[in-house]
């Protein structure tokens, strides 16, 4: 009994580690999603969009259920307007970053090889509205399923066995 303990726990921190959406326990969401556009596109898109939410914010436009909370913090802080979408890192066409109040996202782009890219975004949970009007935005694409078996996100093939895609870390639909 006190062998099979170790194994068991070892078995659940493995199985809630796995999978490429979902959210995570420090309330982190992660999600991926295949575009035909090229990675090039893809992250000029990412750019361009991060620079309309800054434009947003400094122009007034940002959400209003914000806007007191941000009337605090400059208040709070002295005066100071709160800095919003900060670029933090950038690794053309691979790796966007910035930060926000709602805390780090990040934008990992890999090219599949067929053609188009998987975006993985990585945020926080109050981000998500935001992320969902950047995706409604874009030329996403799922792949057809032929015979065997297809990560619905990258459209990749992959074993019948695995339950996550190797590719772009989804969770693959059970048959």
């Amino acid at each position: 009994m006190t062998l099979l303990l170790p194994i068991v726990v070892c078995l659940m921190c493995m199985s809630q580690s796995q999978g490429g959406g979902g959210e995570r326990s420090d309330g982190t969401l992660s999600e991926s999603w295949y575009t035909p556009e090229d990675m090039e596109k893809a992250y000029e898109a990412i750019v361009l969009e991060a620079a309309e939410w800054r434009r947003e914010h400094e122009t007034g436009k940002a959400e209003a259920s914000a806007s007191l909370t941000s009337r605090v913090r400059q208040v709070l802080g002295g005066g100071r307007a709160e800095s919003r979408f900060v670029v933090k890192d950038e690794v053309p066409p691979k790796l966007y970053s910035m930060s926000d109040r709602t805390g780090p996202i990040y934008f990992e782009l890999t090219e599949v090889e067929d053609g188009g890219t998987v975006v993985k975004a990585t945020y926080g949970s109050a981000f998500k509205p935001r992320l969902a009007r950047f995706k409604a935005k874009q030329p996403l694409k799922i792949p057809a399923n032929p015979t065997g078996k297809r990560c619905p996100s990258c459209g990749k093939p992959v074993l019948g066995e695995f339950s996550v895609c190797p590719y772009c870390g989804e969770r693959l639909l059970e048959e």
